[in-house]
């Protein structure tokens, strides 16, 4: 045996004595301090992401979000849900907050819609009261700016600029990122980087709110570290281990509104298909969910994001659970890319049987080491989100670490 097959042999076992440990510890919170920058390079042989602020461009079309004074009454700020071609939701949380409302405008200041925010009592915590203000009417593909108003009608908040998604056809825009949610300097150096690319939508591969997604931790190292943007990009997020520490995953399900039941959903954006799935709810309900929505789904790309992976040559290693429920559905309807975190690493596989997937778990909560294995085309150890667009026939992945280098790379054509 070579002196590097074995090195590898030797990783292997110490990362499976390592995924033993993390088994016997699911509430344990792990070491918040990773490699911030990547050692190693993969496939760097097509242009770079371009960078931009998406922040700055809706602003420049709304104009600076002002707050009023009493606007401190807000202590969860607005932040966007569900957006797609017509509609979607804004939440906020606060004190004395009920009878407040929703104003849409366009950015010369036209009204376009003015609905008042629902209170929602599916979690109350710290006596603050949670609003949902959910809209529609709206035109594919354009941009809008948004207000939270008083009872009285005065603006709290505003404006804040967002776009619709387009209908069909045309470039989409979006960032993935997992295991975030440990308030590390990791994790706020990544979130620096997450605005340096603009995206139309982020997807968040779970493991929130360390150490069991309470709606506290969800403030401490969410909402107050991405709040910002949030605000105006909308964030598309699935549970992790972490999340389901926490009366069966109820405050996530609390304080984002999404598609279906909350745990598993689809959603098109443009000539995207996105399905976000629950690895902690395997079972034949959601098999025969996904098999029919695959089924239906006419968009030209597909993209899948779940917390534990398929496959991983980290800790905790490939999910043969979700090998036999997902894979066979992703191949019969042409998936073609996945994305998990769940290990802390960054880890790209080869195509198996017409599929990549992706482990994008180093969003600031720690990174471990990873080995190489058959299916391995490029992984590495390193705080990093993903960045993609894509088009009618090509889909551009980056990976960014946590300096704003970019260190590999995936090119699918149609």
């Amino acid at each position: 045996m070579s002196l590097l097959a074995y090195s590898r042999v030797m990783t292997k076992s110490l990362l499976a004595v390592g995924s033993v440990l993390a088994l016997l510890c699911f509430g344990c919170v792990p070491e918040n301090q990773g490699l911030i920058e990547a050692e190693e390079t993969g496939d760097l042989s097509n242009p770079l992401a371009v960078r931009g602020d998406r922040v700055a461009e809706l602003t420049a079309a709304c104009g600076d979000v002002a707050h009023a004074v009493s606007a401190d009454l807000i202590r969860r700020k607005p932040y966007l849900q569900n957006v797609g071609a017509t509609g979607g939701s804004v939440l906020w949380a606060g004190y004395s907050t009920r009878g407040s409302s929703l104003e849409i405008t366009t950015p010369d200041g036209d009204i376009v819609t003015s609905v008042e925010a629902d209170l929602d009592t599916a979690w109350i915590s710290g006596g603050m009261d949670r609003m949902v203000a959910r809209f529609d009417g709206l035109q594919p593909n354009q941009v809008y700016c948004y207000s939270v108003l008083d009872p009285a009608g005065g603006t709290l908040i505003g404006r804040v600029g967002f776009k619709t998604a387009p209908t069909r056809g045309g470039p989409v825009s979006f960032t993935v990122l997992g295991d975030t949610g440990d308030a590390s300097p990791d994790q706020i150096e990544l979130a620096k980087q997450l605005a340096k690319y603009p995206a139309d939508l982020m997807l968040h591969v779970g493991d929130m709110a360390y150490g069991s997604g309470t709606i506290s931790e969800f403030d401490e190292k969410y909402f107050s570290i991405y709040g910002s943007l949030l605000s105006h990009v909308p964030m598309f997020p699935v549970t992790g281990n972490h999340e389901y520490g926490s009366d069966d995953a109820k405050p996530f399900r609390a304080l984002f509104d999404l598609p279906n039941n909350e745990r598993w959903y689809s959603f098109d954006w443009g000539n995207v298909h996105f399905i976000g799935l629950d690895t902690e709810q395997l079972g034949d309900e959601q098999e025969a969910w996904l098999a029919n929505d695959l089924k239906n789904s006419t968009a030209e790309w597909r993209v899948a994001f779940m917390h534990k992976g398929p496959y991983s040559s980290g800790g905790h290693g490939s999910n043969s659970d979700v090998q036999e429920r997902f894979q066979p559905l992703f191949e019969q309807f042409g998936v073609e890319l996945v994305f998990s975190g769940h290990d802390h690493h960054y880890e790209r596989t080869k195509q198996i049987n017409g599929v990549h997937y992706v482990i994008t778990g180093g969003g600031g909560a720690g990174t471990n080491p990873v080995s190489e294995s058959e299916f391995t085309a490029f992984a590495t150890e390193v705080v990093q989100l993903t960045h993609v667009t894509v088009d009618d026939t090509t889909l551009r992945m980056h990976a960014i670490d946590g300096t704003g280098k970019e260190f590999d790379q995936l090119v699918l054509e149609h």
